[in-house]
This record gives C-alpha cells, structure tokens and sequence, in this order.
C-alpha cells in the first residue's frame, strides 16, 4: 500500500495524467510533457502501469478523478486502450503526432514538450467533463 508520500497516492487528485511513455521520441515528449503538467500544478501524473496492472489504489484514484488526460505520443494509443480496457470512458485523449510531430523523428526539446503540456492544460481546465468510470 503506497505510503502519504508516494508518487502513486493519488488520493483527492482531481485531475490525473497517464502517458504512455512509450519508446520513441514521440513517448518521451508525452512522459516529459506529463510530468511538466504535474510540476505546473494543473494535473497529477500516474503510472498507467498501475491501470494495466489493475493496481487497486490506482484504479481507485482514476475512478475518483474529476478529469482524466491520456497522452500517447503515436497512433498505437496504448494509453487510451489501456483506459478503455480498464472500463474508464469520457476521458480527455492527445496524441502527440497529431500535433506534428513524426515518431522517430521528432527529438524531445523543451519547446516541443511545452507545446503537448499547453494542449494537454487547456483540455484539463476546461470546463467540460464527463464521468470517467
């Protein structure tokens, strides 16, 4: 059981974040940009592992979120299936190749991660939401 201080208590988080960080370029500026959202205080990264893995504690956070961003950096879109086999729907979705930005081809700078960190802010302070569970 995760203890107060653990990256995966996400108790009372309203907004959480799951990349799929992948192992492309494109992975990495969604796991980047997800942490970047985390430090800016507008949503709470959490280990989409945990969802797969059917952690109880993560399960719990995700079904108890106001919001909930999913960000796949390519077409493959782990993070959202992973989601969607987990039962959660109505959730936000970005892919970072839909931006632009071309797997295997696109590296990791900061200006890039910042511009999936203000789509992904905008969709987690938006005003709409549905149930996610």
């Amino acid at each position: 059981m995760p203890d107060e201080k653990s990256p995966c208590s996400h108790a009372g988080d309203a907004r959480l974040v799951f990349p799929c960080s992948g192992a492309a370029d494109v992975g990495e500026i969604a796991d980047r940009a997800a942490r970047m959202i985390t430090r800016d205080g507008v949503g709470r990264m959490c280990c989409l592992g945990g969802i797969a893995g059917r952690v109880p504690e993560i399960l719990q956070a995700a079904r108890a979120a106001e919001k909930i961003l999913a960000i796949d950096g390519c077409p493959s879109d782990c993070a959202r299936k992973t989601l969607e086999l987990a039962g959660f729907a109505g959730f936000h979705h970005l892919r970072v190749t839909d931006l632009g930005m071309v797997k295997g081809e696109t590296p990791p700078k900061i200006e890039r991660v910042r511009s999936v960190v203000q789509r992904g802010a905008g969709l987690l302070r938006s005003g709409a939401h549905e149930p996610v569970a």
